[in-house]
């Protein structure tokens, strides 16, 4: 890297001088070469000069008058002295010499031919000639008379030697500029190595060009979102995956005008120097797992990057699952008490009691065919809300909750979309559970019936059991239900917030709070699945629902029967079957009216 800029540097500087000594010789030749004509010119016009060599020109003399040749020599060596020239010779028209540095020359024809003066013109040659090497000037006589007739020339000379001690002082003067212009430009480039090495961390340009391309292969081919940071937190890069789950606001190419999340950017601000940061983050109505880790190298720190994985898929199909395992084992149980029932029936009849053998089928017709811990539970008759009730109905009582559903209850029609209804009623109710639970464990705390934060309200009676009750009604297509607990209840406050990710119920209690288990109650570790206490069940519910263009509200924040919260449901086109006809049956009833 550095060798490549040293050799640019040198390059150009050599150029550079080139051209410049270039412009440099031919400037002090212009400058020569003016001198010359302007001084010869000067001696021409002189009037001894004109008069000279008008005479010597008339008189066409073997052996030039020394009465014209004496003053014009004086005028000739003064001028020469004067004004530094190598010399200056003026002939007559026939280009016979009449001044001459060496007097000796005198009288002879000049070496060098005087045509192009004796013709009228002006000349500047550079030739050799009895004195040497020398840049001379020619310039024509005229006569004295004013005739315009020429009557002699004017040679005036100098030496090259002249010329090249200015060259020479031009290229001294060129040659210390281009030695401190190339001591200036490794300084310079030694500087710029340096803080091209320190900013790149070591990295030379084949490296980071590589680097560049492991990183683009690298991004594209990730699943997860990636957001890169500079040390002072400016987003310098984001990958198509980032930009998607951002709501296209990250940036994408064009990274600097990318529109971060605020709570991403303080994870980046908050992530510590080794470790990572990890925090759910609602996007979009997307739940986001956020990873937040420095990076640093060398010990210096380079910034950070932070990855996002979309778990709101992830997390509706662990919740469907819960609900579905929950069934699943509630059909389990059934199937089991029914080949019970079915063996004690076919043992009746190879016995020959016929009669006990129909009042015992008798009795299985009326109570159902297993028995089940959740009053009311033959109001339901659709077989996924049927599995979900009993499963849930078995934990709760486990927990010391009776699941009840309420009297009022009809569901016309089959439920059409299983995973998503039970996922929500399943949420609802093991909220519920959890809250009645912890209403129950705060009352005993207080030692009285009632105290702490008014779990049982006065309606409901002192001592009054921890229940959970289920309201279920069917409009058409459209399933209404309400969920209310015997729990600590929901402040007017809350209503809103309790559907926002990350907020739990581990404070105070209540209904929808998403509470975790309590580690002091086994009944709170029976109720809580493994997700439990995130803070995310009741924003999950809402978000199910309203894909289905529905909702799911906080109906009252403390029951006045139950003293508990209640929240209500309401599920568009999830039921299928009788429950399309508009009214559902005479007693249907909105969530609304359930009371």
């Amino acid at each position: 890297m550095l060798l490549s800029q040293l050799a640019v540097v040198v390059v150009l500087l050599a150029l550079v001088t080139g051209v410049f000594a270039w412009m440099g010789a031919r400037a002090v030749t212009d400058v020569s070469e003016t001198e010359a004509l302007a001084t010869a010119r000067t001696l021409a016009s002189a009037p001894e000069v004109r008069e000279g060599s008008t005479r010597a020109s008339r008189e066409h003399a073997a052996e030039p008058d020394a009465a014209i040749t004496g003053p014009l020599q004086d005028l000739a060596e003064d001028l020469r002295q004067r004004s530094g020239i190598q010399f200056a010779v003026i002939t007559d028209d026939r280009g016979i010499r009449l001044t001459h540095p060496r007097p000796e020359e005198i009288g002879k024809r000049v070496s060098t031919s005087p045509e192009s003066a004796l013709a009228g013109r002006e000349t500047v040659t550079h030739g050799a000639g009895t004195l040497g090497e020398t840049v001379r000037a020619k310039v024509p006589v005229y006569s004295s008379a004013d005739d315009g007739a020429v009557v002699g020339e004017v040679s005036v000379g100098i030496h090259a030697s002249v010329l090249d001690a200015d060259l020479r002082r031009e290229f001294l003067a060129l040659g210390s500029v281009a030695v401190l212009a190339l001591a200036l430009g490794v300084f310079a480039s030694l500087a710029l190595g340096r803080r091209l090495r320190r900013e790149t961390l070591g990295v030379g340009p084949e490296e980071l060009a590589e680097m560049a391309r492991d990183q683009g292969a690298v991004l594209r081919g990730l699943d997860d979102g990636v957001l890169g940071f500079s040390s002072a937190g400016e987003l310098t890069l984001s990958n198509s995956t980032a930009d998607e789950l951002l709501g296209g606001t990250a940036g994408g190419s064009d990274h600097r005008h990318g529109v971060v999340p605020e709570e991403i950017r303080r994870m980046m601000a908050e992530a510590p120097d080794r470790g990572a940061l990890r925090r759910r983050v609602s996007v979009g109505g997307r739940i986001l797992l956020a990873t937040a880790v420095r990076v640093s190298r060398g010990g210096v720190s380079v910034g950070g990057v932070v990855t996002l994985r979309d778990e709101t898929q992830m997390l509706t199909m662990a919740r469907q699952l819960e609900s579905v395992t929950s069934m699943a084992q509630a059909l389990r149980a059934q199937r089991h008490e029914f080949a019970n029932r079915l063996h004690t029936v076919l043992g009746l009849v190879d016995t020959g009691a016929v009669e006990e053998a129909r009042g015992y089928l008798a009795t299985i017709l009326r109570t159902g065919p297993i028995a089940t811990p959740v009053e009311g539970i033959e109001l339901v008759s659709d077989p996924y809300l049927r599995a979900l009730l009993e499963a849930k109905g078995t934990t709760a009582a486990e927990a010391g909750v009776a699941l009840s559903v309420t009297p009022d209850s009809l569901v016309l029609g089959r439920v059409g979309e299983p995973e998503d209804v039970t996922l929500i009623l399943g949420n609802l109710i093991d909220n519920a559970v959890r809250a009645a639970v912890r209403g129950r464990a705060g009352e005993e705390a207080d030692g009285a019936p009632g105290a702490g934060r008014g779990i049982v309200s006065a309606a409901s009676g002192a001592g009054a059991p921890a229940a959970v009750e289920v309201q279920l009604l069917s409009s058409g297509s459209e399933l209404h239900a309400v969920v209310t607990d015997t729990g600590g209840g929901v402040a007017p406050g809350d209503a809103e917030r309790i559907f926002e990710e990350g907020v739990s119920g581990l404070a105070g209690g209540g209904l929808g709070l998403d509470l975790g288990p309590d580690p002091g109650s086994p009944a709170g570790a029976d109720a809580a699945g493994p997700n439990h206490g995130l803070g995310l069940g009741l924003a999950l519910c809402r978000r199910v629902a309203q894909r289905h263009g529905g909702r799911v509200w906080l109906l009252d924040g403390r029951d006045p029967d139950l003293g508990g919260a209640s929240f209500a449901v309401l599920l568009p086109e999830v039921l299928e079957g009788p429950g399309d006809e508009p009214g559902g049956g005479p007693d249907a009833t909105t969530p609304d009216d359930h009371r």
